[in-house]
C-alpha cells in the first residue's frame, strides 16, 4: 500500500510525502506542519497513481513530466535569456553582450579578414536598424519569424539594389544566424528560406589612350602618382594606395606586393618590373620623404575609408569628361528648356563601368596587344589561378620587363632620360622604412624584406 498511496514522513516540522514506482523512491514535500493537511496533501499528491487504468496513469505521470520540463524551461530562459540585438542585463545583475560582440568572438565563424568582418557588421547593422524603424517587435534574434526575413528582402529588393548586393545581405544575415543558433536557441535559420538572386556581374570597362592621356595630364600630386601605379602595375586600388617604399625597389626597378585580395589565402607576392614613366614619377619624390607609404596621404584615406580614394578618382574622371555611368543608367546630360544642359534620371540605377579597377583592365589589354605571353601577364597581375601562374618563376623576370617596358608613355610629356639613381641612398631610405615599421608582429616580415633588399 505504501507503493500506491505513499506515506508521510516528518521532518523538523514540515511532513513529506513518500512514494516507490518501479523500484525507485520519490519524497516531495506537502508544504504542511499539521498533519491532518498533510494527509490531505498526500491524497492529491498520489491520486494519479491510484487511477485503475494504466494507461491514464501514464499519461498523468507523462503530462506531469512535461509540466515540469515546462518549468524548467521557462526558469532556465529567466535566468539565461535567449540572444538579443542589442546587449542586456541578466536577473542576476550581470551584462550580457549583443549579437555581434557574440559573433565576432564565436569560435565557430568563419575566420574573416578585417575589411569583410566591416563589410559583414554594416550588413548586419542594416537589418537592425530596419527592425527599429519598422518597429518589428523582435528584440531577440529567435523572434525573427519567416515572415519578417520575408519582408526585409521585400524591403531590399524596393531599394534597387543590385543582385549582388541583395545576395551579400541575406548571406550575411544567415551566417550570423547560423553561428549563434545555440546562444540564440534557434530551431531553424529562417534566411536560408530566401530566394537568392541571380547576379550578373558589372565589369569594367577599359580607358581609351585619348581618356588616358587627358585624366593622367589634369591629375596632380599624389593623384598623378596613383594613376601611374594603377596603369603601369595593374594593381588593385588597395594596394596601389597603400604601397610601401618596402614594397618598391627602385635599385633593381621592381615592385614587390602581396594582393590584399589573395593574401589570406595565397600569400605569394608579385613581382611588378616599374615603367620609365612610373620610376619617373617616384623618383621626384625626395630620398627624406621616402618613410612608409609611397602615397601618405592616399594611405591614410583608404585606410579611413576604403570608398574615399575611390570617389576622387571617379570624380576626376568624370571632370575630365569620361562617362563612368552604364550608358542608359543613372544620370544622363539634356538640354533643358532654358537651352541649358541639366541631369535627368534615367530611372535606371547607376551602373559604375569606368574606376581605377579599369586601369588594371587597361594594363592587361595593353600588354597583350604588346604580345606579351598570357601566363607573363597573369603572373604580373597576381592572377587568383594557380594554373595560370605555375609556370612563372624567376627565370620569367625578363619577360615580366619586357611586357611592362613594352607599354606606351601616356603622361602628358615625353619622359625624360633619368639621372643614375644613387643605389646607397634608396638603400638606406628602404632600410629605414622597413625599421621604423618594425615591432613584434612585423618582424618576420621586416627580415624578409631585409634579406631581399641584401641580395
Amino acid at each position: 500500500m505504501k507503493t500506491r498511496k505513499g506515506f508521510l514522513i516528518q521532518r523538523g516540522r514540515t511532513f513529506y510525502a513518500v512514494w516507490t514506482v518501479g523500484g525507485q523512491r520519490f519524497v516531495k514535500t506537502t508544504g504542511q506542519t499539521n498533519r491532518r493537511d498533510a494527509e490531505t496533501r498526500l491524497a492529491e499528491i498520489m491520486a494519479p497513481f491510484l487511477v485503475e487504468d494504466e494507461v491514464r496513469t501514464l499519461e498523468s505521470v507523462k503530462a506531469r513530466i512535461e509540466g515540469a520540463k515546462s518549468e524548467l524551461v521557462a526558469f532556465d530562459e529567466a535566468k539565461n535569456p535567449p540572444l538579443g540585438f542589442n546587449a542586456t542585463k541578466c536577473p542576476d545583475g550581470t551584462d550580457r553582450p549583443g549579437a555581434w560582440s557574440v559573433f565576432r568572438k564565436a569560435q565557430n565563424r568563419p575566420d574573416s579578414g578585417k575589411r569583410t568582418l566591416s563589410d559583414y557588421e554594416g550588413y548586419y547593422q542594416a537589418f537592425v536598424d530596419w527592425l527599429k524603424e519598422t518597429k518589428r517587435n523582435a528584440p531577440t534574434l529567435r523572434d525573427v519569424a519567416p515572415e519578417i526575413a520575408a519582408d526585409y528582402a521585400g524591403h531590399l529588393s524596393e531599394r534597387g539594389i543590385s543582385a549582388g548586393t541583395f545576395n551579400k545581405h541575406i548571406n550575411t544575415l544567415a551566417l550570423v544566424f547560423r553561428v549563434l543558433a545555440a546562444p540564440a536557441r534557434l530551431t531553424a535559420n529562417v534566411w536560408d528560406g530566401i530566394n537568392r538572386k541571380q547576379a550578373v556581374q558589372d565589369s569594367r570597362r577599359e580607358l581609351t589612350i585619348e581618356e588616358l592621356r587627358r585624366v593622367c595630364a589634369a591629375a596632380t600630386d599624389e593623384l598623378r602618382v596613383l594613376l601611374a601605379i594603377g596603369l603601369y602595375t595593374g594593381l588593385r586600388l588597395g594596394d596601389a594606395a597603400t604601397l610601401r617604399w618596402g614594397e618598391t625597389d627602385l635599385v633593381r626597378g621592381i615592385i614587390r606586393r602581396v594582393p590584399h585580395k589573395t593574401a589570406r589565402r595565397n600569400p605569394k607576392p608579385v613581382n611588378v618590373p616599374i615603367h620609365q614613366t612610373l620610376r619617373a614619377m617616384l623618383d621626384e619624390i625626395p630620398a627624406g620623404d621616402r618613410r612608409v607609404y609611397v602615397l601618405p596621404e592616399t594611405a591614410a584615406a583608404y585606410l579611413r575609408d576604403t570608398s574615399a580614394p575611390s570617389k576622387r578618382i571617379q570624380d576626376h574622371f568624370e571632370a575630365c569628361g569620361v562617362i563612368i555611368h552604364k550608358p542608359g543608367t543613372g544620370f544622363v546630360i539634356q538640354q533643358g528648356e532654358d537651352g541649358k544642359p541639366k541631369a535627368v534620371h534615367t530611372g535606371q540605377r547607376a551602373v559604375v563601368e569606368v574606376g581605377f579597377h579599369s586601369l588594371r583592365h587597361t594594363f592587361v589589354s595593353l600588354c597583350r596587344e604588346s604580345d606579351a605571353p598570357l601566363s607573363v601577364v597573369e603572373a604580373i597581375v597576381g592572377h587568383s589561378n594557380p594554373a595560370m601562374t605555375r609556370h612563372y618563376t624567376h627565370t620569367g623576370e625578363a619577360a615580366a620587363l619586357a611586357a611592362v617596358t613594352a607599354l606606351p608613355s601616356l603622361t602628358a610629356e615625353p619622359v625624360k632620360a633619368l639621372p643614375a639613381a644613387d643605389p646607397l641612398a634608396t638603400f638606406k631610405a628602404q632600410v629605414r622604412a622597413i625599421v621604423e615599421e618594425l615591432n613584434g608582429k612585423t618582424w618576420k616580415n621586416a627580415k624578409g624584406q631585409l634579406t631581399a633588399l641584401a641580395q
